[in-house]
């Protein structure tokens, strides 16, 4: 019998090379898989490998051929394992080639379509560079489905994400987490306009006039990448947030930020419209608009298997076979690498209590001059006031401060307006206050500011008063507090399956805190979690209005299985509208630890999660700022200081750093009579 030797003599070749055609291991130029294969076919009796990879590849193996650029991505892979998947119990084999498209990997991939016997079809995603990929398919008649892109001079059925939409989302997001400053970062060489139009059409709609579009190139040195990015990050220029277009862009970009001593998210938030492989894993997880690969996959499956059965192939004529051109939605994945600005009442950024901090000669300064000082709350009796006053006291004693006078208007408008006339008469060097109501308190606010002393406001400005008419507002970081609250409603729905939520929201326009607050928690629902579904929401004007709102949303909303609510003054008429209603079922997440909310949450009542304020440091804040105004110092015209996200795991912990005290007796034995309760 012939061997493989006798075959390779009679050629003229290797038995490396037999073996090879044979096999198909390896690139063989065609001429040789011609000399090759034409002894084979003139022998009487073929050898036995011959025969047995003859069998192997009878043309009852079938393969969907898998053409992958040679700058694989992470979404290609993923395409890839997803088709694999969908082929395994099919007649149909998955064959995976990684391609470039020089001359000699042009005639290999020529060797794989012309000479290996079962190509079905195949699935391909271009690479940059149309005319050879053109070439190399132009006598090719298989069907062909193109993923990423299409060809514009090759007819063919296609599948592309919506890039538009990609950077549209990415940057809604950075606009809806109080960014305005975005920079767009993309390759010079950008195939892709999309992105850039994405990017500029979300800016136009939110009537953001920062247009800040940098490129840089792989083709680039280091030094003048480099350039570039300095050039972004210049004082003038520096934006609060960047959106990377690819992988080509978010590299450089890292090093640059690591290098530079720049935080991420603290100091630039980063956006990426692809999703990595290591965008979960890198110190903070990256943000992300991503594909569906999935989905992808399943479309071009069902599509190239109904091409192949239907007999119809790619660059017919069209009027032979009607091509098709999908373009699939992207989603937006919010990681660790965003964070929100917290703004004051006026716009403007909110900074942090650090930017207050005194120098020793500075205290001594202020110890020798023995300043005086007022408080004028809106309402002192519950736990957040008597924190605040608490770190108020705390830093005024330190610094020799008298606190001569402390009102509570008991939410009267009229009261506070007479108690700030009072106070205005003592004439102390600074009022601290937090207005009942902007509007019915303003003429007197009004008058403080004409006078000596110097105010620092808490929370919310009265109407007609200007930041050049006060030493700073101080508040929580209303858009976090709102965030944490979005996050932890969000986690327990999906974790317990909960598919229906309700808003229930500060419905005073002049209020911006807590506007913010309920528009950072409606965001993280409607971009993080798509799996729920909003069905509606209610504002209130007053606490004592919430029980008969509350009665009548379930009522109309019968399928709601959890509540967002603005803080817990107004959660716990919720809860009582929700007993009598006989629907302890829904679940509600809310604001500020207090003791009736916090011992709720500590028996495994309505109230799952809590986001709280820290009243005490935002005292502190208050007098901080207070102090630096009778030095003379600027301070910044907002200061917000982050919240604590509460549950009932961390309650007892979370309790110790709010209140700088342990927790309640009561409270401690709720939670040991909680059935799901913990102990660490």
């Amino acid at each position: 019998m012939t061997t493989i030797n006798d075959i390779a003599k009679m050629a003229g070749v290797s038995t490396s090379t037999v073996s090879h055609v044979v096999n198909k291991t390896r690139y063989v130029s065609p001429e040789l898989v011609e000399r090759v294969n034409k002894i084979i076919n003139q022998l009487d009796s073929p050898p036995n490998f011959v025969n047995k990879k003859s069998k192997k590849y009878s043309s009852s193996t079938k393969y969907i051929l898998f053409l992958i650029s040679d700058k694989r991505s992470s979404v290609q892979k993923q395409v890839e394992h997803h088709v694999e998947e969908l082929l395994t119990d099919s007649e149909y084999t998955l064959l995976t080639l990684y391609y470039s498209l020089d001359d000699k990997k042009l005639e290999l991939i020529k060797s794989y379509l012309f000479h290996t016997t079962g190509i079905s079809g195949i699935i391909l995603f271009p690479d940059d560079n149309e005319e050879n990929l053109c070439q190399m398919l132009s006598d090719v008649h298989l069907p062909i489905v193109m993923l990423g892109r299409e060809l514009k001079n090759f007819k063919t059925d296609s599948i592309v994400a919506d890039t538009f939409e990609g950077a549209y989302k990415a940057t809604k997001h950075l606009i809806k987490s109080g960014h305005e400053r975005i920079s767009f970062l993309h390759t010079a060489q950008e195939r892709n306009p999309k992105r850039l139009e994405g990017y500029k059409g979300a800016l136009e709609d939110y009537h953001i006039e920062f247009n800040s579009v940098f490129s840089i190139s792989p083709k680039n040195t280091e030094t003048e990448n480099i350039s570039i990015l300095e050039e972004m990050f210049s004082e003038e220029n520096m934006p609060t947030a960047i959106i990377a277009a690819n992988s080509y862009t978010m590299v450089p970009l890292l090093e640059y930020i690591e290098t530079h001593n720049i935080l991420c998210p603290q100091d630039v938030s980063i956006v990426s419209l692809n999703d990595f492989e290591w965008a979960p894993l890198h110190t903070p997880s990256i943000t992300c608009v991503r594909q569906n690969s999935k989905e992808a996959a399943n479309l071009a499956v069902s599509i190239l298997t109904k091409r192949i059965n239907n007999g119809e192939y790619a660059n017919a004529p069209l009027n032979v076979v009607d091509y098709k051109h999908f373009v699939l939605s992207m989603e937006l994945v919010v990681r660790s690498s965003t964070q929100g600005i917290g703004r004051g009442p006026f716009g403007e950024k909110a900074e942090s209590m650090d930017t207050l901090r005194l120098s020793d000669n500075e205290i001594k300064v202020i110890r020798e001059q023995q300043f005086s000082a007022a408080i004028s709350f809106h309402y002192a009796g519950k736990a957040w006031m008597q924190l605040t006053l608490k770190g108020i006291r705390d830093i005024f004693e330190k610094l020799n401060i008298s606190l001569i006078a402390t009102t509570d208007a008991h939410f009267d408008p009229e009261l506070q307006n007479k108690q700030l006339a009072s106070l205005k008469f003592l004439d102390p060097d600074v009022i601290i206050a937090i207005p009942t109501d902007n509007v019915k308190t303003a003429e007197a606010f009004k008058n403080i500011v004409e006078s000596r002393t110097k105010l620092v406001l808490i929370s919310n400005v009265p109407a007609g008063i200007t930041p050049k008419d006060y030493v700073s507002c101080i508040s929580v970081n209303e858009h976090s507090h709102g965030r944490n609250m979005g996050l932890g409603l969000g986690e327990y729905m999906i974790k317990h399956n909960l598919k229906n939520v309700g808003l229930i929201n500060h419905g005073v326009e002049n209020f911006y805190s807590t506007k913010q607050r309920d528009r950072a928690a409606e965001q993280v629902l409607l971009e993080e979690y798509p799996e729920i579904k909003i069905c509606g929401s209610i504002a209130f004007g007053q606490e004592k209005d919430v029980y008969r709102l509350t009665t009548d949303f379930i009522k109309r909303y019968p399928m709601i299985e959890a509540l967002y609510v603005s803080w817990d003054g107004p959660a716990m008429e919720v809860l009582s509208a929700l007993a009598d209603a006989n629907r302890t079922d829904i679940v509600v997440v809310t604001g500020d630890l207090d003791f009736p909310c916090a011992l709720n949450l500590a028996k495994g009542g309505m109230i799952k999660m809590l986001s709280a304020q820290t009243p005490f440091e935002q005292g502190q804040a208050l007098a901080l700022a207070a102090a630096n105004s009778l030095l003379g110092k600027t301070t910044p015209s907002f200061i917000g200081l982050e919240p604590k996200s509460v549950t009932s795991e961390n309650l007892l912990k979370s309790w110790q750093q709010v209140f700088k005290e342990e927790a309640p007796a009561e409270l401690k034995l709720a939670l040991k009579q909680n059935p799901n309760y913990v102990s660490k």
